[in-house]
């Protein structure tokens, strides 16, 4: 359905011709007083937007501006040549694309059913119908260009349905609920409840609502919005897991404190919440005061490391192994103590007495001849003790000056 130009340069305009006469031609598309002419010259812009759609870029929203035509038969036209320059990509979507919107509730049923249709199409290509919706929203809320209040239920209940990814929802949930600061009219703030309460929300959905209820709490005192946002929780409260559940009361108990209180009941909640919150800690300290009894508290002076207490075990066989192993030395100068120690007794050869022996026998057994003599006569002149000369075979034994 539109006009295929031939390559007859009489009747193929040329882009310079084109420019030249598009003032005249959407003057005629808003203005003709027949519907046949402007439905005729819908179809001819929808093919100059094909070939020279730069050109024709400029004028779009006079394409859009024929969707709301009083004629039905213009209203279908223009819902066609649009549908086809959209999903073409031949013309930019912008936020006039809520005019299509508009043609979701149009008494046509061709025509609501046509609207339908692009709209599921639109729906393929990829974040499209996310990106328009808060374009689609201000719009259609607008007092001066939007739709009644009914009507814009109907059309967002179709389009918010579109919305099925979380990541869109907890996104459009956010920016939603911010808006609330910047709504002008008691409308506007209702519009924008009731599409919050459309979308399939979840606890982290949830979460952003919460983090941002500073923007709509003073706004719950309307009934409209309050049962909006109660809606919400019961949707919630359906699919819910029992960890979530905690996170959907403390939802509950902030909206209906506010729908009654206002902002002021948000107060008073936290403080009876942490009230709740100190009981149970200072009943458990009670009852850990009875059953153990605290420290007192304690002065600088008690806060000394103590010193560590050595033992010291002894074996008891510590003592025959030393014994056994070593023999103990007795110091003449040490004869006095208590624990002195005795050396093992040595027999001594019969007839031998210490100290008998002559100079001239000493001579005669120096310390090369007998390597013995070296060690003990060394002892005897360091530690000057008397020891017992041991059983060997020697004549005498050289204590260098010195004589037993």
């Amino acid at each position: 359905m539109g006009m295929n130009f031939p390559d007859d340069p009489l009747l193929a305009p040329s882009a310079t011709f084109c420019d030249s006469q598009l003032r005249l031609l959407f003057t005629m598309l808003e203005k003709s007083p027949l519907p046949i002419v402007r439905s005729n010259l819908m179809v001819a812009t929808g093919d100059l937007a094909i070939r020279f759609p730069n050109l024709v870029d400029p004028w779009t929203p006079h394409l859009y501006a024929r969707l709301r035509d009083p004629a039905q038969q213009v209203r279908k036209t223009a819902g066609l040549v649009m549908t086809h320059l959209i999903l073409k990509d031949m013309v930019k979507v912008k936020g006039q694309v809520s005019e299509m919107a508009v043609l979701l509730i149009d008494p046509g049923s061709q025509i609501a059913a046509l609207a339908k249709n692009f709209f599921n199409e639109l729906s393929h290509k990829g974040n499209a119908i996310y990106n328009l919706l808060p374009d689609i929203i201000s719009r259609l809320s607008d007092p001066e260009l939007g739709v009644e209040e009914e009507p814009f239920h109907t059309i967002m209940k179709q389009l918010l349905s579109y919305i099925t990814k979380d990541k869109q929802t907890e996104s459009l949930v956010e920016k939603l609920c911010q808006r609330f600061r910047t709504a002008r009219t008691e409308r506007q703030q209702r519009d924008l409840a009731y599409c919050v309460s459309q979308l399939p929300l979840t606890e982290r959905g949830l979460r952003k609502m919460l983090d941002n209820f500073d923007c709509f709490g003073d706004k719950l005192s309307d009934e409209s919005i309050f049962s909006a946002f109660l809606s919400v929780v019961g949707k919630l409260r359906r699919g819910a897991k029992p960890e979530g559940k905690p996170i959907i009361d403390e939802f509950e108990q902030k909206l209906r404190a506010c729908h009654t209180r206002g902002l002021d009941g948000i107060e008073e909640l936290e403080i009876s919440q942490a009230g709740s919150q100190r009981a149970p800690s200072a009943k458990k300290s009670s009852t850990v005061s009875r059953h153990q009894p605290l420290p007192s508290a304690a002065s600088d002076g008690d806060f000394v490391t103590p010193e560590p207490h050595r033992t010291t075990r002894r074996h008891p066989n510590t003592q025959q192994r030393a014994s056994k192993k070593k023999p103990k030395i007795v110091f003449s100068s040490d004869e006095s103590s208590e624990e002195g120690m005795m050396l093992p007794h040595v027999p001594r050869p019969e007839g031998t007495q210490l100290g008998s022996f002559s100079r001239d026998d000493r001579r005669g057994d120096t310390q090369e001849n007998n390597p013995h003599t070296q060690s003990i006569g060394s002892q005897a002149q360091i530690l000057g003790v008397a020891l017992p000369i041991p059983d060997l075979p020697v004549q005498g034994i050289l204590y260098g000056d010195l004589e037993f």
